[in-house]
């Protein structure tokens, strides 16, 4: 290659490098472009199904655009060919591609040919013909798709609550599949538990994080949290409960002799008990009668008291006859019982409270205000009855989470109602002209006596019937008839 060849090549990567510069610049804008207009119509669809944050994705996916055009461009930079091509397009009539395909020939035309071109590259301003900038086109595109986002940011949109609603749900979800995560992690790592019942947690706890999923509102998230909750309770309760060996640690902490194995229970230590009970022969044949009298009826006591485990009650039981009549002989085999009785009791225990530090965990993670109410006695839904001395009279009768009277009246119509309220609430007034018996403040009533419920009389006449529908938990319909001179009469008890 010659030196002729040499700068013509020379040139020509100085035009495609420029060329490449633009072409950067005119991707990245028409990459931002694609977004914008994507943007416009997640911006039109979030007025009608929620989204959350619909500009603020729209902003980030502009920015991943940006970085996305330059990384492609970047590493697609355009051929010499295409570079000669370009430049040939300002007039050079195919000089510099003909040039560029003669190049490492040597021959006398091929010579003129390339200096030909090569004076025309250099009397040539490419950089006023190509000059580093963007497509004016492509701007105009950009700018008017981000007017239109503009615009819209203005207009209310009516989905944006249920939107943000939605998302609030989704971040809990993640959450709590979290701390689910974490929970079964925890599982695995327990020395306490064996495999069977580390594969028992993790099954439900694998159970929770697809109920999770599956949740649609908080409602239903702090519902799965609850019956997982209520599934590891039911686990633990499986596993006998701690009483039993309380008792057995404070009768045993009464003796000196035996006041180290109670220490053992009560951290435990069930290694350290299994060392220690074996030398506990040698340890009762020290005592005194009467420490062997006194510790024998504590045991005795203590047999009875634990019935439910028949192993370890018999053996508390036989130890303590031997105690009583001084002479224990060989008490390896109730030794042996108590060993192994009342380290699968420690055991237990333990995984007791394994399991409880988990079902703790949920329960602080299931923070939902409960979805008790304040409790009144009375039906939620109810009827209407009433008659009147012209047509068109009503009354109404009904029982409900309101403050209950009832009062009769004569004049255009008449009713009758009645109803009770057990909880501390001022009652309702009754309408001037009219008279009504009701309960105002709730008191204690004692064994066998109950609230009085009245069923309600026809007061004669004819009048319109209606109903009063309502759901438990919820309040009802409610209707309201004043009359005047209303006779007040009850009706009969129930």
């Amino acid at each position: 290659m010659n030196s002729v060849d040499k700068e013509l090549i020379r040139i020509i990567r100085k035009i495609r490098d420029r060329l490449h510069a633009i072409s950067i610049i005119n991707d990245m804008i028409l990459g931002v472009a694609a977004v914008l207009c994507l943007g416009t119509g997640m911006a039109i669809a979030s007025r009608f199904f929620p989204i959350y944050n619909v500009y603020l994705n729209i902003l980030k996916a502009v920015g991943v655009a940006v970085v996305a055009a330059f990384l492609y461009s970047a590493f697609k930079p355009p051929r010499n060919a295409y570079a000669a091509l370009k430049v040939d397009s300002f007039g050079l009539k195919e000089r510099t591609v003909t040039a560029l395909e003669l190049v490492g020939n040597q021959s006398t035309f091929a010579m003129l040919e390339k200096n030909d071109a090569l004076e025309h590259l250099k009397s040539m301003d490419y950089k006023k013909k190509m000059p580093i900038r963007p497509n004016k086109r492509y701007l105009l595109i950009c700018l008017i798709l981000a007017s239109v986002l503009a615009v819209s940011g203005f207009i209310p949109n009516p989905m944006a609550g249920r939107a943000e609603e939605l998302h609030k749900i989704k971040v809990k979800i993640a959450e709590q599949q979290k701390k689910a995560e974490k929970l079964i992690e925890k599982v695995k790592s327990n020395p306490k538990l064996s495999e069977e019942q580390k594969e028992e947690l993790e099954k439900k706890l694998t159970e929770l994080k697809k109920e999770l999923e599956a949740a649609r509102d908080e409602k239903e998230i702090n519902k799965a949290l609850g019956r997982a909750e209520k599934k590891l309770e039911y686990i633990k309760d499986k596993y006998t409960s701690g009483e039993d060996l309380n008792k057995i640690a404070e009768t045993l902490s009464k003796s000196e002799m035996t006041k180290a194995l109670a220490d053992m229970i009560k951290n435990g230590d069930e290694k350290a008990f299994k060392n220690n009970i074996k030398k506990l022969a040698e340890e009762l044949k020290k005592l005194s009668p009467d420490e062997k009298q006194k510790l024998a009826e504590e045991l005795s006591k203590l047999a009875h008291e634990i019935k439910d485990h028949p192993e370890l009650s018999k053996a508390f039981g036989e130890l303590a006859k031997k105690l009583a009549s001084g002479e224990l002989g060989d008490i390896s085999s109730e030794l042996g019982e108590l060993d192994q009785s009342i380290s699968e009791l420690m055991e237990n225990e333990s995984v007791r409270d394994a399991i409880s530090e988990l079902a703790k965990e949920l329960g602080n993670a299931n923070t939902s205000p409960s979805d008790g109410q304040q409790g009144q006695q009375g039906q939620d839904g109810s009827g209407q009855q009433g008659q009147g001395n012209t047509p068109g009279g009503n009354g109404q009768q009904g029982q409900g989470n309101q403050p209950g009277g009832n009062g009769q009246g004569t004049g255009q119509g008449s009713g009758a109602g009645s109803g009770t309220n057990m909880g501390n609430e001022n009652q309702a007034p009754i309408p001037p002209g009219g008279s009504g018996i009701g309960k105002k403040d709730g008191s204690e009533k004692k064994d066998g006596e109950y609230e009085k419920i009245f069923t309600p009389e026809t007061l004669g006449g004819e009048g319109d019937t209606a109903n009063l529908n309502g759901k438990k938990g919820t309040g009802g319909t409610t209707e309201q008839v004043i009359t005047d001179k209303s006779r007040t009469v009850r009706g009969s008890s129930v």
